[in-house]
């Protein structure tokens, strides 16, 4: 067959339907080919100036030529409502121009309509301010960000351009009109759902609002079931008017139809909110919300074992997504009590009620804080936002699972009192933790009395290898000899280091040990003298001699002081090992 040079990419399109009809019936002439295209490739260079297109890139223009000529089509699709021998006669007669145009105006009008969907789809959820004062950002931002759509919804309408090159077809316009009119209904919905009830209920609480996953689809899913349970708030449903709406939902059954009386609770909502619409709108209103009752059974079925869960705090999670409740536990009160891990918004929960209470109220929720439900970054914002808390919060906390940079996180915003009620806790986690020599080095920064303490609570540098560590005590700063000196205290080769800073530098290792606390004094020595206890440790009538010359020496320049809280700790390990 011969081909006139009418590119048409996709042979199902209308378009080419039309062509390869006319071609056949001898009715679609050379001339008439030639004319088409003129014409599309002068529409085109408009095109191109107008949509500011790259008219260097010839990929570019090609895409633009291709697009007039599907617009055309779509013109012609419109034009001849389908008829592909009506479109024959139409293409032989009618003007490109005016089918490129039928269809863009068309399709102009659909893309404006649809970016006007998003200027005016937030609910208004109003709070009393003193409740507003005590809300977490959180909440505030979520109750701020109500939409009478889905956040699903959202995205796809914000992230839809419905550009020219989309539309090949008259059924994909038709398809985001129908998606449009759909759209522009849930917008109507703010005027006929009773969201302005939601501002005037005495049983609403703003945090349980908040955690809806769609405000339109739980307003729904309440009345629903609020008309089922004769609920005394029409916006708002209790724990136990859905434990007895529940009742009516045999699983099995529901998997295939609604319960007679659910189906009878649709309807009446169904019936009561669509009153004074017309036809239209009342069939749009009544698919909108059996669809959402649909979605609410399937979820009840799929999630049967936490949807009907004997707990009320997984019961409570699970529904306040789902329905605008009620009559829920004290959301503080829940939040203490679970064992599960805080969320974000749990924890912001609480952070707002530690903002916001007297002193004696935030010292009682200190004493009953999850300190292992909280992620470690929840527990570093609890200590550096609440900075006037930090020693209550310290004589309290538990750090178990901190890494080392969490843990050097924390220390960061602490007050020196803080710090030093914090250093029992501290223990533990630093044993545990993997501090490189840079960690390290961030941690001699601390006070010094702390950092002394905490660098003899870890195992010295993790990315330096025995060797490595002794090298660098030979060749490194004061300041590197000191992190290395503290650090490696607890290992088992603090006495092949101790023996070589003594040799290097006896001044030194004296000033360095004038640091370390009375009672860890004892420690360090014994491991300095490779854990061997001195002779006459048990004879006061004979002189406390250690193995190691260097110790030796060391200990005979102690103070008294000093040499009697090294003797009583040693006696102390010596009688009691395992302690």
């Amino acid at each position: 067959m011969e081909s006139f040079g009418l590119v048409v990419h996709d042979e199902q399109t209308f378009f080419s339907k039309v062509v390869n009809s006319g071609m056949e019936q001898g009715l679609f002439t050379r001339d008439r080919a030639d004319e088409i295209i003129r014409v599309s490739i002068a529409m085109a260079n408009k095109y191109v100036i107008q949509k500011e297109v790259d008219f260097r890139s010839t990929e570019e223009l090609a895409k633009v030529q291709e697009t007039v000529l599907k617009l055309i089509g779509v013109g012609l699709e419109i034009k001849s409502k389908g008829e592909v021998e009506t479109a024959v006669s139409l293409l032989m007669e009618a003007s490109p121009v005016e089918l490129f145009r039928l269809a863009y105006t068309r399709i102009d009008k659909l893309r404006h309509n649809w970016r006007r969907l998003l200027q005016d789809h937030k609910i208004p959820i109003l709070v009393r301010p003193d409740e507003y004062e005590c809300l977490a950002d959180l909440t505030c931002q979520r109750l701020a960000n109500m939409s009478i759509f889905t956040d699903a919804e959202v995205h796809t309408i914000s992230s839809l351009t419905l550009s020219d090159e989309l539309f090949s077809s008259l059924s994909l316009v038709e398809y985001y009109e129908a998606e449009l009119e759909r759209y522009q209904f849930i917008l109507r919905l703010k005027d006929i759902l009773p969201f302005d009830l939601l501002n005037r209920s005495p049983n609403l609480e703003a945090e349980n609002l908040s955690e809806v996953d769609s405000l339109r689809e739980s307003l729904i899913n309440t009345l629903v079931i609020g008309t089922y349970t004769n609920s005394s708030d029409p916006v708002t449903v209790s724990m136990e008017d859905v434990r007895e709406f529940l009742e009516a939902i045999d699983v099995e059954a529901a998997m295939s139809l609604f319960p007679e009386d659910v189906e009878n609770a649709v309807l009446d909502v169904i019936q009561e909110l669509g009153e004074d619409l017309d036809e239209s709108e009342g069939a749009l209103l009544a698919k909108e919300i059996i669809h959402t009752s649909q979605k609410l059974i399937e979820t009840i079925v799929s999630e049967w074992d936490t949807i009907s869960s004997s707990s009320e705090n997984v019961f409570f999670k699970r529904w306040c997504r789902l329905v605008v409740l009620a009559g829920a536990p004290d959301p503080l009160e829940r939040i203490l009590s679970e064992r599960a891990a805080l969320d974000e918004f749990d924890f912001e929960l609480v952070f707002s009620q530690l903002l916001n209470r007297s002193p004696e109220g935030v010292s009682e929720i200190i004493q009953r804080l999850p300190w292992r439900r909280m992620s470690p970054d929840q527990i570093i914002r609890l200590f550096h936002n609440l900075e006037q808390y930090q020693e209550e919060l310290a004589a309290q906390a538990d750090l178990a699972g901190f890494n080392s940079a969490e843990l050097i996180d924390l220390l960061e915003g602490l007050t020196p009192p803080a710090l030093q009620r914090l250093i029992p806790a501290l223990t533990k986690p630093f044993q545990e933790a993997q501090f490189s020599m840079e960690d390290l080095e961030i941690l001699a920064g601390l006070p010094n009395a702390e950092s002394v303490g905490l660098l003899m609570k870890t195992g010295g540098p993790s990315d330096y290898t025995r060797e490595q560590i002794l090298q660098e005590y030979k060749e490194g700063s004061d300041q590197t000899k000191r992190v290395l000196f503290y650090s490696c205290s607890g290992t088992e080769f603090f006495g092949t280091l101790f023996q070589e800073a003594w040799a290097m530098d006896q001044a030194q290792v004296k000033k360095m040990m004038k640091s370390v606390p009375t009672d860890e004094i004892g420690r360090l020595i014994l491991a300095a003298n490779d854990g061997r206890f001195p002779r006459g440790l048990n004879d006061p009538n004979q002189k406390v001699q250690f193995d190691s010359e260097e110790v030796d020496s060391f200990f005979s320049k102690l103070t008294a002081a000093r040499k009697k809280a090294v003797v009583k700790y040693l006696t102390a390990q010596q009688s009691n090992p395992d302690e």
